[in-house]
């Protein structure tokens, strides 16, 4: 067996109430003790609650918008997210505004952070928090890199019929799901899946890939391949019209 050198990582997310904390309940519970905080960082693009009503209410179905809906109240009012999961771990967990900011970056500097784990972090890593870690900045993306960088590819999958995504784990640059992949791992997709049940599953997968991530750099033994840019395809918020599409060839938001 290699010689094991115990890192420390710090944790850049969101105040997301369902599948975040689904991840990082079962990674702190693998590795907790490899992790010096949790960083809940702003959403530079938040909305307005209305706005975002209009926005989600555009794509859903009203049954799965009532549903939806009445999750995420009842999420909230249970205090569901990454604040709730930190502290069931004894985890550190604070709020940033920047995770650009010179100041966060001494922060991360203070604490002898070897690693960065971006787990559906809302904002842009730069190029001095993406230097700042000796092992690098890691993500965790719900998709078969370099296909389907962007935005909810559990959606686009699903739209684009695949029987097959994937989870990829891989380093990152300044280019959006960009980065050599350190570990991908294939999810099949059965006949009537939902959008939701598909992104649980697939956060689960993300949190033993980010476990066995760390245990390879831990060990030494980490082995990239490509995520070519060539290859990549794109994909951003569904338009109302694609949405309807969605729904008329039978897919299911949940």
């Amino acid at each position: 067996m290699p010689d094991r050198e115990t890192l420390t990582a710090a944790i850049i997310t969101q105040d997301e109430p369902f599948v975040v904390p689904l991840l990082l309940d079962r990674l702190l519970a693998e590795k907790r003790d490899r992790i010096a905080a949790i960083f809940v960082a702003e959403n530079p693009r938040a909305e307005s609650l209305l706005a975002t009503v209009r926005h989600w209410g555009s794509v859903f179905d009203p049954l799965s918008f009532v549903r939806y809906g009445l999750r995420y109240v009842g999420a909230k009012l249970s205090g569901s997210g990454p604040e709730k999961i930190a502290r069931e771990h004894d985890v550190p967990v604070e709020a940033v505004a920047d995770i650009n900011a010179p100041e966060f970056l001494q922060r991360l500097r203070e604490m002898g952070v070897d690693l960065i784990l971006s787990i559906s972090c809302p904002q842009i890593f730069r190029e001095e928090i993406l230097a700042l870690p000796p092992m690098g900045c890691v993500n965790v993306h719900a998709a078969p890199l370099p296909r389907y960088r962007g935005m909810l590819p559990t959606f686009w999958v699903l739209y684009e019929s695949e029987r097959e995504t994937a989870v990829t784990v891989h380093y990152m640059n300044e280019a959006l799901d960009d980065g050599p992949i350190i570990l991908q791992e294939a999810v099949p997709i059965p006949e009537g899946e939902t959008q939701a049940n598909l992104m649980r599953r697939c956060k689960i997968v993300g949190a033993r890939l980010l476990s066995q991530a760390i245990d390879l750099m831990e060990m030494g033994e980490v082995r990239t391949r490509e995520n070519p840019r060539g290859e990549a395809t794109y994909y951003s918020f569904p338009t109302p019209e694609q949405a309807r599409e969605f729904r008329a060839r039978g897919g299911r938001w949940m």
